[in-house]
């Protein structure tokens, strides 16, 4: 203990500047998850290992619903587009609705966020684009979803 705080050789100094890294790497990593390419990570992971419950945490399944085409819904109500696709993501197997999102290139996408900060834009690939929202939380979620 007593060469543990001696400042022999920068003993003292080495351990203030690791707490000082580790601090900042705590604080970066918690600033990240209130952006809103966290929030496309976070989902695209959700797609990948089948977790609906993940997929719901950064998404607002029921706006973007309300914004899918005819030929995605078929006429059907919203409860039941939302119920097919909650359990599309529970399937293993190849997702027909979230295939593109396989492909999605989430870390160097760009993305645009409005001049208040409270919603962004992103196109992840050629003809999808994905519209994100702020929570009162800080957090972003999806809310609009275009596939190609």
């Amino acid at each position: 203990m007593n060469g543990f705080l001696r400042n022999e050789r920068g003993g003292a100094t080495r351990w203030i500047i690791i707490l000082i890294i580790i601090a900042a790497g705590i604080y970066g990593y918690q600033y990240f998850k209130k952006t809103p390419r966290y929030a496309l990570i976070q989902f695209k992971k959700a797609i990948l290992f089948s977790n609906s419950e993940t997929a719901q945490k950064f998404m607002d399944f029921d706006s973007v619903i309300r914004g899918l085409p005819e030929s995605v819904t078929r006429g059907q109500p919203d409860e039941m587009v939302k119920k097919r696709l909650i359990y599309e993501l529970d399937a293993p197997g190849e997702k027909s609705f979230f295939s593109s999102v396989k492909g999605w290139s989430v870390i160097t996408v760009p993305i645009t966020a409005s001049r208040d900060q409270l919603t962004a834009t992103a196109q992840p690939v050629e003809g999808t684009s994905v519209t994100l929202e702020k929570t009162p939380e800080e957090y972003w979620i999806i809310t609009a979803l275009q596939l190609e």
